[in-house]
């Protein structure tokens, strides 16, 4: 069914490649997507990271992020995260969010997807 509201939750660096390959499918159906990024999974939101990585699981993540930017997918990196200890440099695109905004976003959804 198209036009439903769901939103990934994203703990592990190494889940963003297939988590975007999702989230591609979804807006492809014409469902709302976001995705927020905490803990390991916020790195990929880094630019300092992604422009280390060049290719995850065989796929370029910057591709694959700037796919996702491109087909309106939301991307919200935890402004708590606390694996990070010198911040998050995020991509274009991309915002800094917390608690509140990932909570909003939940109750709001018809899916809530954790990886």
């Amino acid at each position: 069914m198209a036009g439903k509201k769901v939103v990934y939750f994203v703990s592990l660096s190494s889940n963003v490649p297939f988590v975007l390959l999702e989230a591609l499918k979804k807006v492809a159906d014409q469902d709302e997507v976001a995705i927020f990024f905490d803990l390991d999974g916020a790195r990929v939101l880094d630019k300092r990271y992604v422009g280390m990585m060049e290719q995850v699981r065989g796929m370029e993540l910057a591709n694959l992020l700037q796919a996702a930017l491109g087909k309106g997918i939301k991307l919200y990196g935890c402004q708590m995260n606390v694996l990070i200890a010198d911040g998050l440099e995020l991509i274009e695109g991309a915002e800094l969010a917390g608690v509140a905004t990932f909570l909003k976003l939940a109750y709001q959804a018809d899916s809530v997807l954790s990886y």
